[in-house]
């Protein structure tokens, strides 16, 4: 099975490092129209958006929803779109208790977890992307380096496979 090469997307600021290992070949920086990272090869096909926080959701929902609408509106012309969020659910649910959010400005916060949480679910069933909630920069890192390896089993699979085959799982 050859490597999968991933694109890092040029205004991805402190996200995730692919290195060269095992299944992977490595990283390039490109600009990508959607998404922080996709794969080399299958950038029509794949997008994965990176979340760090859930303070970077609220803006998206809050000052820049209009830009973040347009490119959740994007990410359905995707196969394979996702949102891996570097934070858990507790942490959508309790905003903006426990977040970056100075506490004497918590009051004045408009975007509240219910309605975090609330557009989320939209976006998952309005635009079917994939929303994993990993925990931590790091679990999040093994997430988006598995879903990467399982998407180029399955690209070099079906490169395999009659195009009328099925393929099963």
């Amino acid at each position: 099975m050859p490597k999968y090469r991933v694109i890092k997307d040029t205004r991805e600021k402190d996200g995730w490092t692919f290195t060269e290992y095992d299944k992977c070949e490595g990283m390039d920086m490109g600009a990508l129209h959607t998404g922080d990272y996709t794969l080399k090869g299958f950038e029509d096909v794949v997008c994965i958006e990176r979340k760090a926080s859930v303070s970077e959701i609220a803006m998206n929902l809050g000052r820049k929803k209009s830009a973040f609408l347009r490119e959740m509106d994007r990410m359905k012309d995707y196969e394979f779109s996702f949102l891996v969020c570097e934070f858990d659910m507790d942490d959508i649910i309790r905003y903006p208790e426990g977040s970056n959010v100075p506490k004497k400005l918590r009051s004045h916060v408009k975007v509240t977890g219910k309605y975090i949480l609330k557009c989320l679910i939209e976006f998952q069933l309005w635009y079917d992307t994939k929303i994993i909630f990993c925990g931590s920069k790091d679990n999040a890192f093994l997430t988006c380096n598995s879903i990467f390896k399982r998407l180029n089993e399955l690209f070099h699979q079906r490169g395999s496979h009659d195009e009328n085959e099925e393929i099963t799982f």
